[in-house]
Order: structure tokens, then C-alpha cells, then sequence
């Protein structure tokens, strides 16, 4: 029936034999509003659930992210969520969150860099891919979603040759210098450097058993489990790391210990980073830069693709093959100096052969 106020409204009968009364400025906006009662209705979702977003996300960090997940990726999910979807939509029902809100929180990070944006949108998916599992909502509002193209000028990966042994002639810290040689001749990951201890290594070669993260703001995290089990793995040592181990004094079980030899803290890897950042002010480094480098040497040492793969404790031959990748399109870019070359002698001796005929 057509009310007062000139919107028209209809009851519902739900399956429960419980009532719905549906509004609508036009009888097409009412039968729309009908048809999306019965669906949900038809669907199991409890018509008139008032969950929101931020309810519901609090409910899904708890349940579904809290227990098998290393801490510093809970802390991934906690900070997505709290920075970038509840502002956006935390406010609103779970059941009314439509494509265009969730592009909203990508439009919020649009200015980040990929590797951000595809955090705040795996964690938007997960989150509303659960709900609709839970029977919160029919459709998931993320189906189709993409991050923003980004086209930023590619960046720096690994060291050349000259910009390593620079770094380390310039590093006077022995702590620092033992950390860049870790992850610079043996490729580790900077929180596996972090967790070695002298026990785990040899004459010849190291083991990597553990990893030190900082899942809170200083102190490191107890537990000290390494990534994935393919990162535990033997490396041998090549003579430029063996040197600088044999010049690390040991203060303690670790062999990149924080002042007072215990474990390494946040602070303290601060203030040992920006000892390595000083050493090379020309280049801005980064931690995993070292490891790069360490793959490039493995690349072009001629190391085959699956024992790269076992040396640098990667979980899939896939991530090892795009290294890989990745430097031979370099490489192929370097030979246009070999096709001039070929074109130039040839050229060359067409000419000569010109002069010859010429003077017969």
C-alpha cells in the first residue's frame, strides 16, 4: 500500500513465519527491496542482522587469525584492518557493504606501494569470504577487485660487485659487518642472520635454525621459528665469509648479538642498520638487497636453478625461477652490444671485400 509520506511498503512473510515490512519510493524500488528480503531469507542470513563490519572483523581476527600464524603476520591482518578497512567501513551492516565501499578502502591505499595494496585487498577477501561462509551476507563484495596499476620506475634489487666490497670496507662495526656478510655470502634473510648462533656453524658451512622477529614494538619474539620448513637448510661458507667470522668477536650465543649479547632487539637493529646505511651513503640499502645480491652471485656462478633454491630456503622452485628469470631479461638486454658487434664485422669485411674486387 502507498503510505502518507508517498512511499509504498509491502509485508513479508519470512520462513520462520516471522514478518518484514519492505519500503520503496516506486514499485520498482519496493519489489527490489522485496526480492533482496526473500533472497537473503532463502540464502539462511538472518534478516535484520545488525552485525557490523568492525564487529565482524574483530570476530574474524580472533577466530581465524590468531592461532597457526606467525606474529608478524597477525600483526599484518590487525594493522590492515584497523588502518585501512575500519575507517572505511566499520561503521556500516555487513549485509550492506557493496562493491563500490570495498573499492573505497583500495582507493584509500592507492597511494601505497603494490605490495600494500595487495595486503589490504587479500585481507578485505578473506574477511568477507569467511562472512558469506558464516551466512553474514549472500554476495562477496570484493568479486572482481583489483589493485591500482602502478607504473614506478623500477628499483635498485642487488649490489654490484664494486658496491659490495665498498660496503664492506667501510663497515667498522663488527656486529654490522657480520650481518652484512651473512646475508651478502650466504643469502640470508635478515631475521636468519639475526638468530644465528656460533653452534650453527662449522669450518665449512652454517645452519640456519631459527629467526628473530620483532612482533612487538622492541623486544624479539620468543618464538624463534624460521618462515617455512624449506628455510631450514645447510649453506656452505665461502671464503670472504669465513674471513670476517673469523674477525667477529663473540659476545655472546649469537653471532650478531644485541650491546649486552643477548638477542637482538628492534632499537638495536636500528642503530646497526644505520652503520651499514653509512657505509654505502650513495646507494639507499635495504636488508633483503643482500640476499638479492647473494642470489645474483648464485645466478651468475652458474648455480642450477634447483640448488639456488635449497641455498636460499626458498618454499617453491617458482620464487627461485623468477630470480632467475628476472636476471636472464637483464642479461638479454646486454646483447644488442654482441649483435652490433656481428653486424659491424660483417660489415667490415663486405668492405674489404668490395676494395679487393675493385682493385682486380
Amino acid at each position: 500500500k502507498k503510505r502518507p509520506d508517498g512511499r509504498y511498503q509491502r509485508k513479508i512473510t519470512l520462513s520462520d513465519g516471522r514478518s518484514k515490512i519492505v519500503y520503496g519510493r516506486t514499485l520498482a524500488e519496493l519489489n527490489a527491496a522485496a526480492d533482496a528480503v526473500r533472497d537473503a531469507d532463502r540464502g539462511g542470513l538472518t534478516v535484520d542482522d545488525r552485525t557490523t563490519v568492525a564487529e565482524w572483523a574483530n570476530l574474524w581476527l580472533t577466530t581465524y587469525k590468531t592461532t597457526g600464524l606467525r606474529a608478524n603476520t597477525v600483526r599484518m591482518y590487525e594493522s590492515v584492518v584497523k588502518l585501512y578497512i575500519l575507517p572505511a567501513l566499520g561503521d556500516l551492516r555487513i549485509q550492506d557493504v557493496r562493491a563500490v565501499h570495498a573499492r573505497r578502502v583500495l582507493s584509500g591505499a592507492a597511494d601505497r606501494s603494490a605490495s600494500l595494496q595487495h595486503k589490504v585487498l587479500i585481507t578485505m577477501r578473506q574477511m568477507f569470504g569467511e562472512a558469506r561462509r558464516n551466512q553474514l551476507i549472500l554476495g562477496d563484495p570484493t568479486d572482481g577487485l583489483k589493485i591500482a596499476a602502478q607504473k614506478a620506475a623500477p628499483k635498485k634489487k642487488h649490489l654490484t660487485r664494486e658496491e659490495s666490497e665498498t660496503l664492506l670496507r667501510g663497515l667498522q662495526d663488527a656486529r654490522a659487518k657480520a650481518f652484512v656478510g651473512l646475508c651478502l655470502y650466504a643469502g640470508l634473510r635478515k631475521e636468519e642472520a639475526l638468530g644465528l648462533q656460533w653452534g650453527d656453524i662449522s669450518p665449512d658451512r652454517l645452519e640456519v635454525r631459527r629467526a628473530i622477529t620483532f612482533p612487538g614494538r622492541n623486544k624479539p619474539d620468543e618464538d624463534m621459528s624460521l618462515k617455512t620448513q624449506a628455510s631450514h637448510r645447510i649453506v656452505p661458507l665461502p671464503d670472504p665469509l669465513r674471513r670476517i667470522l673469523a674477525e667477529t668477536p663473540r659476545l655472546g650465543l649469537f653471532v650478531v648479538p644485541s650491546a649486552d649479547g643477548g638477542p637482538m632487539t628492534a632499537q638495536s637493529y636500528r642503530r646497526l642498520w644505520a652503520k651499514v646505511q653509512a657505509a654505502l651513503p650513495d646507494v639507499h640499502i635495504h636488508a633483503h638487497m643482500l640476499r638479492h645480491t647473494y642470489a645474483t652471485t648464485l645466478y651468475y656462478a652458474g648455480v642450477d636453478l634447483r640448488t639456488a633454491q635449497q641455498l636460499l630456503g626458498h618454499a617453491t622452485i617458482q620464487m627461485t625461477a623468477n630470480v632467475y628469470t628476472h636476471l636472464a631479461s637483464e642479461d638479454s638486454m646486454t646483447a644488442v652490444d654482441a649483435i652490433n658487434g656481428y653486424y659491424e664485422k660483417a660489415y667490415d669485411k663486405a668492405d674489404d671485400e668490395d676494395k679487393l674486387l675493385t682493385t682486380f
